[in-house]
């Protein structure tokens, strides 16, 4: 391997990333806030200009990240999902969470302007705006586009409460923003009333029954529903956002793992262990640690 190509690797609980640089490329113009700020729920730890060249790679494993990625110049190849696209400049492609993905550089050159987003209520803004399965986006007003992201990099570089506070509300406004551009079939009323219903209903129990019937929609046609838009079954997706919720929890320092497990109608607090620790890579009581010490 020439001098100049260095691979790179990075590990985080089950999240792997991995690829090449070559010399100081891809370089980053970025504003960065290296300390999350949970009050907020949306954010931006990094953002700017993203510049590399043919020789790059990236590749992620269990992606522990979420990012808007807007090509300015040049043309990336973007795989997700078993799919490959080839991303132009004006348009958009999104890493998403807990997804294998890559991306390259199929000319010499190329640009693109990115927005790493994180947050407690990320996940479940991206859902009900209908991104989770959308990896491109053919951009629209691009003025408006270029306005949001390069003022969400001004903010950055600030980094007062004032500019934390615009900076989650552009975050919000950007995704909105994406999700009016999208083309794809929205989902139908019975699976966004399961979905609303779900998101109120973490801190209680919940019956499938339940889910059913506030749906207005059969067993069987829910069910339906979900496989297609989510991936997913009712419960296992209930499942996976009290898992959410419980992270949410942890980070806020208002709660022990305990309490947290009573909240969510865990039956033991051992239970909620094991399953925090299959989806995340790590226990809650290891997580709650992390976070203090970022803090």
């Amino acid at each position: 391997m020439p001098e100049h190509i260095r691979f790179i690797e990075v590990r985080r609980g089950k999240s792997w990333l991995g690829g090449y640089n070559y010399g100081p490329y891809p370089l980053h113009k970025f504003s960065i806030i290296n300390k999350p700020d949970p009050v907020y729920p949306l954010w931006t730890p990094s953002c700017g200009l993203d510049e590399w060249r043919r020789e790059c790679y990236r590749e992620r494993r269990f992606s522990d990240t979420f990012a808007v990625e807007y090509v300015q110049q040049g043309v990336f190849i973007f795989q997700q999902n078993n799919l490959t696209m080839r991303v132009n400049p004006g348009e958009i492609f999104l890493p998403h969470l807990d997804m294998d993905n890559s991306i390259r550089c199929e000319t010499a050159f190329a640009v693109k302007k990115t927005v790493i987003m994180e947050g407690p209520l990320l996940r479940q803004i991206l859902e009900m705006l209908g991104l989770t399965r959308v990896d491109m986006i053919s951009a629209g007003d691009h003025a408006r586009l270029d306005g949001i992201i390069d003022r969400l990099y001004e903010l950055n570089g600030e980094n007062t409460q004032e500019s934390r506070r615009e900076s989650s509300i552009l975050c919000y406004s950007l995704l909105v923003e994406l999700a009016e551009m999208i083309t794809v079939c929205r989902r139908p009323p019975e699976l966004q009333r399961a979905l609303e219903y779900i998101y109120n209903q973490l801190e209680s129990t919940m019956s499938l029954q339940d889910l059913v019937r506030h749906s207005g929609a059969s067993s069987a046609t829910l069910h339906r529903q979900f496989r297609r838009y989510m991936n997913t079954s009712p419960v296992a997706y209930y499942l996976e956002q009290k898992l959410e919720r419980a992270k949410t929890l942890l980070e806020s320092h208002s709660y022990s793992v305990k309490e947290i497990a009573e909240l969510l109608h865990y039956s033991s607090p051992q239970y909620f262990a094991s399953e925090f620790k299959r989806k995340y890579g790590f226990p809650p009581k290891h997580f709650k640690c992390r976070r203090k010490q970022g803090n």
